[in-house]
């Protein structure tokens, strides 16, 4: 049975008391996740503009650049900007409270660390649109002319929960499991 956003909410807040524990203390390492991207994302906001072009070359291949996302991953639905930001605000915020429920319940140590990296970049991103209006993007590989979307700390923070969490999903302790039958 599918369980709306709102009672998805009340039942985490319901399950918080017995659960405090465990949230504080993953709480530094959330606060540590959302303050990394936050400083980096306000400290090159200010310097590239500085620079020529916006642009600073780290690397042959990797260069800071000044870069705004108005839409979702990659750019996507860009287009959309003046209606999708508060759409995006409400999803994103559903999301968290939707993977913050699924932290409480998770009895896995990768999962619990999966899941707080994906946390604490979504939190960095929700940040940035709703202060901002749009999320700042500004790691920027390229070589030729091969290049990969720009990027922030979130976005990395996330892909980095996801990979753990993908892994523990798929490699982790499989004794909970139901043995096989010979």
């Amino acid at each position: 049975m599918a369980t709306s956003p709102f009672g998805l909410l009340a039942m985490t807040l319901i399950h918080i008391p017995n659960k405090m524990n465990k949230l504080i203390k993953y709480l530094p390492f959330l606060i540590l996740l959302i303050s990394l991207d936050q400083i980096s994302k306000t400290y090159l906001i200010s310097y590239l503009k500085t620079q020529a072009h916006f642009i600073l070359e780290i690397t042959p291949f990797l260069d800071f650049v000044y870069a705004w996302n108005y839409g979702v991953s990659f750019g996507l639905f860009k287009q959309y900007y003046q209606y999708s930001n508060y759409a995006l605000l409400a999803l994103n915020s559903l999301i968290v409270i939707y993977l913050g429920n699924m932290l409480l319940k998770s009895e896995s140590k990768l999962s619990i660390w999966g899941l707080n990296f994906i946390i604490g970049g979504a939190i960095g991103n929700l940040v940035d649109r709703g202060i901002r209006g749009a999320v700042f993007d500004f790691i920027y590989f390229n070589y030729e002319d091969l290049a990969f979307p720009a990027f922030n700390l979130a976005d990395s923070f996330i892909t980095i929960g996801a990979v753990i969490f993908i892994y523990d999903y798929l490699f982790g302790n499989k004794s909970k499991q139901i043995p096989e039958k010979n």
